[in-house]
């Protein structure tokens, strides 16, 4: 019997949800009886386990998750008003510790202990493998774990319920961690996984560079800055990867038979196995034209950062004060905007995007159609002509571009300037830019700024960033989203305007930088208490 799995690729991750049963060459012990022994009687029974934790880098959800994420920032609006990340934008239903749209407190501990429940039994069973085998089991198995507590870490401050082993479920009452502990913990578990992974793996398994890179992203996060750069240093030194000459091509890469492409930009990532597995994101987030539900749209704040030409060439900052650039706002921009963005006049599938008045795609006030007269084109797959058509694009957990804006970042905290800049513009350079000169830290910080709102646009990373660089209030509090009103003129030219496609005020508290320890847990365990600020 033969069941599907999605396969994960490039020297990354097989994402197996469940397993093959026999044309395949990985062939479980086949048993009528389950012990504790079973996962840990032979290397394919071992494997088999360690795929289980692979879902953590992706879903058959495809990017639904990182797009999520990013519509709690001013990147993207969900376009239905009762969506639940516009209650928590307009603060419709308030975060409290009994509800956060954003809790993951009991699936990251949960996973927690499935990590300390598989090394456990690695020591308890598993004497029989080699030592370097357990050794690679085991790092993987701490990658993922230090991947979970970041996920925790990020959102309560890193005060979180350590455990270093498989817990006693007796005892109920357990201390939280200090920030600062929860921190040491990631970079620990890195630190094994990135001594014990290979530099290259056969298809489907992490190595080095994903160890190396978690942690570069972990310690940005942690402020610990010679951390970061160290890590994000050892990714580039192994001198395996380097950016995809082609950014939009870099999200139309499809993975299964005969599809493998040389991409060394890509450290970890999750490839769908086509024909047989595909995901609904096409149809779920696609341009109302296309007879999807287009349930969000990239705002005006986004397509801002996309630089234009001016008249003698150079790359310059958009402004709609500018009369050149608000009578015509989508020529002449930076490339990755026509690789990212569906705008009107935008040619796609074969047709023109019209979000003008009356048009195919034109604005809407709810679900159904974009709120803010643009639609995604990064992520979609342009082959699709129906919106559950099989797809087998590719999921990245980690690219070497974040890598360089990662060590970028840290050195300029640093106050290496100048090799921060090198590595800025080497990002900057894929995307069709010039580099820029060496100035002062307020220029770096603003381009590198933009630079990771235009690379990273709709992986997840925004909102989280804004939380980090302690900007979020001041970008997120008491303003609406913007986007753009597209008029067709009887002459057939478009007049544009910019408009608030948001009736009332966002809200963002201070102390939504770091969120509440669940009420569940303070029910529970008598030795967690509540973050000062929330109490």
């Amino acid at each position: 019997m033969k069941i599907n799995s999605i396969k994960i690729i490039a020297g990354t991750v097989i994402l197996l949800f469940v397993i093959y049963f026999s044309s395949c060459s990985m062939e479980p012990e086949l048993t009528d009886r389950y012990t504790s022994e079973t996962p840990w009687r032979n290397e394919k029974n071992l494997d088999l386990y360690l795929n289980s934790f692979y879902g953590l880098l992706g879903t058959t959800s495809y990017y639904s998750q990182n797009v999520s994420d990013d519509g709690y920032s001013d990147m993207i609006k969900f376009n239905q008003e009762i969506d639940s990340h516009n209650q928590f934008v307009f603060n419709t239903v308030p975060v409290t510790p009994a509800n956060n749209p954003l809790d993951n407190w009991a699936w990251g501990h949960n996973w927690v202990i499935a990590c300390n429940r598989f090394i456990d039994g690695l020591y308890t069973y598993g004497g029989h493998f080699p030592e370097e085998l357990r050794l690679r089991a085991e790092a993987e198995v701490r990658f993922f774990r230090a991947h979970v507590y970041f996920m925790l870490a990020r959102r309560y401050g890193g005060r979180v319920v350590i455990h270093r082993e498989l817990p006693d479920m007796n005892i109920k009452d357990r201390k939280l961690s200090e920030p600062e502990e929860c921190w040491d913990f990631i970079a620990e578990d890195l630190d094994f996984a990135a001594e014990h992974l290979p530099v290259t793996a056969e298809k489907g398994k992490l190595v080095k560079g994903g160890a190396y890179g978690l942690k570069a992203r972990t310690m940005l996060y942690a402020k610990r800055w010679k951390a970061a750069s160290d890590a994000a240093k050892a990714v580039i030194d192994l001198d395996i990867y380097e950016l995809y000459p082609d950014y939009g091509a870099l999200f139309k890469m499809e993975r299964g038979k005969g599809n493998d492409i040389n991409n060394k930009e890509s450290i970890l990532e999750v490839g769908y196995s086509t024909p047989d597995l595909g995901y609904s994101f096409d149809y779920f987030y696609c341009p109302k034209g296309d007879g999807g539900y287009a349930e969000i749209a990239p705002t005006e704040n986004l397509v801002m950062n996309y630089l234009i030409k001016d008249g003698s060439g150079k790359y310059v900052e958009f402004d709609w004060n500018n009369p050149v650039h608000a009578s015509e706002p989508y020529k002449n921009r930076e490339p990755r905007f026509y690789q990212s963005v569906l705008y009107n006049g935008a040619e796609w599938k074969g047709r023109i995007i019209e979000t003008y008045e009356g048009g195919k795609d034109a604005m809407t006030q709810g679900a159904g159609g974009s709120t803010t007269g643009y639609y995604l084109r990064k992520l979609f797959d342009e082959k699709q002509r129906g919106g559950f058509d099989k797809s087998g694009l590719t999921l990245y957990y980690l690219r070497y571009a974040e890598v360089l804006l990662i060590y970028a970042e840290a050195m300029a905290e640093q106050n290496e300037l100048k090799t921060a800049f090198d590595y800025l513009n080497e990002v900057r350079k894929r995307g069709g830019l010039d580099p820029l000169p060496v100035s002062n830290r307020n220029e770096f910080n603003k381009e590198l700024r933009r630079e990771r709102i235009v690379e990273l646009a709709f992986e997840g990373h925004r909102f989280w960033d804004l939380r980090r660089w302690g900007i979020a209030k001041s970008v997120l509090n008491g303003v609406s989203m913007k986007g753009v009103k597209t008029i067709k003129n009887s002459d057939g030219t478009f007049t544009y305007r910019l408009i608030d496609c948001e009736r009332k005020k966002r809200v963002y508290l201070d102390r939504y930088d770091t969120f509440p320890i669940p009420s569940a847990e303070l029910q529970k365990n008598q030795l967690a208490e509540q973050t000062d600020i929330w109490k």
